[in-house]
């Protein structure tokens, strides 16, 4: 199949989908197949702007901070929609723990979930054991960088996307 009839394919595949999810706006409220297509098929939402893209990168990097899920992706999109965040972005800032980073990201939230509870201690347990004390740790960790990385990241794309827009309105 060539490239030109795939992307066929798929443009009609995605508009049979989004008249499918205009349709029933108007049809019976209720379900879920409703609240899809009220929420989530708004342009607003799919049109990038400097909040809007901030927002939904933001989260996307809060949840995927999360141990792999396999409906980060789905989660990071509801989100998106209930805080009117920009989908695309959303959904693409979970790849940020793709599986080649995941294990790496895990022994990094393990391992300073147990910095901070025994900043004090000076704690020197086993290395990494996989017990209820060592996914307590890993969930703080993951907490931690959760809450450190999404306002993180969302002060940079916002002042970064505020300084483009400065700098291209200088070279005009």
């Amino acid at each position: 199949m060539s490239f030109i009839k795939a992307k066929l394919r798929w443009v009609r595949f995605v508009r049979k989908i989004y008249k499918s999810l205009r349709s029933n706006r108007l049809g019976p409220r209720k379900g879920i197949k409703y609240w899809i297509a009220k929420s989530v098929v708004q342009r607003q939402l799919w049109k990038p702007s400097r909040h809007r893209v901030a927002l939904g990168l933001s989260l996307g990097v809060a949840v995927g901070m999360l141990p792999p899920l396999p409906i980060q992706t789905i989660l990071a999109i509801a989100l998106a929609v209930r805080y009117r965040a920009n989908i695309p972005a959303a959904a693409s800032a979970v790849w940020i723990s793709n599986p080649a980073t995941t294990v790496p990201l895990f022994i990094y939230q393990c391992k300073l979930g147990k910095a901070i509870f025994y900043l004090s201690d000076g704690y020197e347990g086993k290395e990494l054991e996989f017990d209820i004390q060592t996914m307590s740790f890993a969930t703080f960790g993951v907490l931690i960088t959760a809450i450190v990385l999404a306002p993180l990241v969302y002060f940079v794309v916002y002042y970064i996307w505020g300084l483009v827009l400065i700098f291209s309105n200088k070279s005009r």
